[in-house]
């Protein structure tokens, strides 16, 4: 660049009323009347320049969600979000079909808390129908433990990273809502969505890495049992890597109709109480539905520590369907209802191993007290 012309952009940009912060928003607390006000600006910022940056060490109040839309980034790096409600979600706008209503959603820290001791109800941070979504560095503590800290129904391409997402307060004695969801559109997983968007989209291109979660069931990719018109739909490539899981009431981490997982380097612990049922095992692999998609996955579970009540891990199939391929392997798991019950692979309907090809090696299986 030849020197005058960089003086002359130079001098452009700090002529007296230019925002040299442009994107960075300031604080507002509580208004007169004592209404969280700091929402509104969130938005409008991303609105208008689609980037908006927390001062660091600031509180911010958010009343109402802050409704996200494509081409965004928030970075609150630093700051301190009470929440009243919801926290974030995508879904304010007109939505579409598959994975085409949004894209390119960035998040990026924060402490994002509930006014409540207990949990704000509902789902903190929900993304529908969108793909490229990455949440980093954020540390979630607003949704209660009857409800969602984070929740992706039809969704690709999305990565958490470093991210902390814990339920507040104990919820129901045997409550099995998961603090990550991973989800598909049905009329009963998401009736929150319009009747003309339920077309089953399942996610795609899913990672969590170095998270801790925790919840009544702590990660769950879900499929809607009482549907079964969407029984063929599934989950495909969901990434498990480097995260602490835990489940209090329920399963720590539950991957039911998804295909090509990789679970690899976790902690994952049910504390469930029953532990005479499903709800107790710590890593829970299922398929409900006749997928002959399956019989060519590719899934593997390395390196992990699971401990469970009836069973540490388990893979099973409920129907003729059959998993392709299980890597297992220098896993240490654990079962309340001893070591026999620490690693099980079920069979299916037709009474075949619910994996077609198994591979198993260094295991270690010990009964947990």
């Amino acid at each position: 660049m030849k020197k005058w012309l960089f003086v002359v952009l130079f001098a452009i940009l700090v002529l007296p009323g230019t925002d040299v912060r442009a994107g960075v928003v300031e604080p507002n607390g509580k208004d007169e009347w004592g209404y969280y006000s700091d929402s509104g600006n969130i938005m409008y910022e991303l609105e208008e320049t689609g980037y908006a940056k927390l001062v660091k060490g600031k509180t911010y109040y958010v009343g109402r969600s802050i409704d996200v839309f494509g081409n965004v980034k928030l970075d609150a790096t630093g700051a301190t979000l009470i929440v009243a409600d919801e926290a974030v979600r995508n879904d304010g706008g007109e939505l579409k079909k598959g994975y085409d209503s949004m894209s390119n959603i960035t998040i990026i820290g924060g402490k994002w808390i509930s006014e409540s001791k207990d949990g704000n109800p509902g789902t903190s941070f929900s993304f529908s129908h969108a793909k490229n979504i990455t949440l980093k560095n954020m540390d979630i503590r607003c949704a209660s433990a009857d409800g969602h800290g984070v929740e992706f129904v039809s969704c690709q391409n999305v990565v958490m990273k470093n991210c902390k997402v814990i339920a507040q307060g104990s919820g129901r004695k045997n409550s099995v809502e998961e603090s990550v969801q991973i989800d598909l559109d049905t009329p009963r997983t998401a009736p929150y969505l319009p009747d003309d968007l339920h077309d089953g989209t399942p996610c795609k291109n899913v990672t969590i890495d170095h998270c801790t979660i925790k919840g009544c069931r702590g990660l769950c990719a879900s499929f809607p049992s009482s549907e079964k018109e969407y029984w063929k739909k599934y989950h495909d490539k969901i990434v498990v890597k480097n995260s602490t899981i835990t489940g209090t009431k329920a399963e720590a981490l539950a991957l039911f109709n998804s295909n090509n997982v990789t679970v690899k380097n976790n902690k994952i612990i049910s504390k469930s109480h029953r532990v005479k049922e499903a709800y107790s095992i710590g890593c829970h692999i299922a398929l409900f539905g006749n997928i002959k998609a399956f019989s060519k996955g590719k899934n593997v579970v390395t390196g992990n520590t699971i401990k469970g009540g009836r069973q540490g891990f388990q893979l099973c199939s409920h129907t003729k369907s059959r998993y392709g391929k299980l890597t297992i392997k220098n896993n240490r798991c654990y079962s309340k209802k001893g070591r026999g019950n620490a690693l099980k692979i079920t069979v299916n309907a037709k009474g075949k191993r619910s994996a077609i090809r198994l591979v198993k090696k260094g295991n270690k299986l010990r009964k947990w007290k």
